[in-house]
């Protein structure tokens, strides 16, 4: 890396009121709630790099993956129920039940075969 360049942990905020800075495209920093200008020339050898917590920006992905994970945990908090398995007919199963449409719809009822392994869910 050269040693010339500066590396700040975020965008540029005025030096008055802490407004995020706007270049105005003529080398000149402005910002918008105060007027305050600064010429950008000054933060030509500066890297900005920013980092973003997970959380912030949340994703359909990262939801999917976060009720996989609660799944993960419920498997072993399963009850039996006499219920015969479609595949290998054992007459037990294992089922635990989680709330993943909304409140005012029923809950899903997963299931799975302690014999063969076979899993299924239906809607209640």
């Amino acid at each position: 890396m050269n040693s010339d360049i500066k590396i700040s942990s975020g965008p540029i905020f005025c030096h008055r009121c802490g407004t995020l800075m706007i270049n105005t495209g003529d080398d000149v920093l402005e910002c918008s709630a105060c007027n305050a200008k600064k010429d950008a020339s000054e933060y030509d050898n500066i890297k900005i790099i920013t980092k973003s917590n997970q959380k912030s920006f949340p994703s359909k992905l990262r939801l999917r993956r976060s009720k996989i994970q609660q799944l993960d945990r419920y498997k072993e908090e399963s009850a039996k129920i006499k219920e015969k398995c479609p595949k290998c007919g054992n007459d037990e199963m294992n089922y635990h039940t989680m709330q993943l449409r909304s409140a005012d719809e029923g809950q899903t009822i997963f299931y799975s075969c302690p014999n063969c392994g076979h899993k299924f869910s239906i809607n209640s």
